[in-house]
């Protein structure tokens, strides 16, 4: 059985990757440019944008399952490649905003909401993974930390259960290779709620280094958090992090009841990537 999984270049469908090939199943990563990391023996890379059907549909020759990430199409591209062609599995890396924030008019996350729909019109066994906050985010500050030791965000009592994108790719893993996933659609988060103040700390903490935080008023956020996020979407992130201050999501059990682990918190994330902080 050959799996194809897109977007590998990221830590979730990287940490697929690994698992699959752990569980020595044949894997192809469809990427858009080369990344520079070395896969693992056997890995067949391809390169292809999957918005292009003509690529996708090369990657997707003799595939069985596939792990998708949506391109900024909304999937049109690669329902075009797929349509018709014998594939088992679709698993579809989708976002708990769907849920909350599922407008089409909402730019954030209208490529998720039009990517299942995509997916679950192609007649295709799916099963769609809705991963809240991802603890990986906090990425985004590595650059500032290093630079000048700070931190620079909105709202520091924003709080989440955030995810290990570990643990998003071992329920991925599960949903591609064992039965009884076909048609189930899965919220996923971390196994605790933590500030954003509290990330901070936590960094603080493992890294050894003195790192302080500067609350940032929103109308600074384009200025500072603008070139962290895709073209367009500062316009609708501050609404949607106020929104978000208004109740905090819940802890969900999922990710113990598909693996019967415990998830992994932002400490352990943490810890395992001091060095993108140093």
């Amino acid at each position: 059985m050959v799996i194809l999984v897109t977007g590998a270049g990221g830590s979730a469908a990287g940490g697929v990757v690994d698992g699959l090939v752990e569980a020595r199943q044949q894997v192809r990563v469809l990427l858009r440019r080369d990344t520079g990391r070395s896969w693992p023996s056997g890995v067949q890379v391809v390169f292809g944008d999957l918005r292009d059907p003509v690529a996708v549909r090369s990657a997707l020759d003799g595939v069985e399952r596939v792990f998708l990430l949506i391109a900024e199409d909304g999937g049109a591209g690669f329902a075009e490649a797929a349509r018709g062609l014998p594939l088992e599995r679709v698993v579809l890396l989708s976002s708990k905003a769907v849920e909350e924030f599922g407008g089409l008019d909402n730019p954030l996350y209208r490529k998720h909401l039009l990517g299942e729909q995509v997916v679950g019109a192609l007649g295709v066994s799916w099963t769609f993974l809705r991963p809240g906050g991802l603890a990986s985010n906090a990425l985004r500050w590595s650059g500032s930390i290093r630079a000048e030791g700070v931190v620079r965000a909105l709202f520091p009592q924003l709080a989440a259960p955030l995810l290990d994108p570990a643990d998003l790719a071992e329920v991925a893993v599960r949903a591609l290779l064992d039965p009884g996933h076909e048609g189930r659609t899965y919220t996923l988060t971390g196994p605790e709620i933590i500030t954003v103040r509290e990330q901070v700390e936590v960094l603080r903490e493992e890294t050894g280094q003195e790192i302080r935080f500067e609350e940032i008023a929103e109308e600074q956020a384009p200025a500072v958090l603008g070139p962290s996020l895709p073209p367009g979407f500062i316009e609708v992130y501050v609404p949607v992090q106020k929104q978000y201050l208004k109740t905090t999501p819940a802890v969900l059990p999922t990710y113990s009841e598909i693996t019967g682990k415990t998830g992994r918190t932002f400490r352990e994330w943490a810890r395992r990537h001091v060095d993108a902080f140093r």
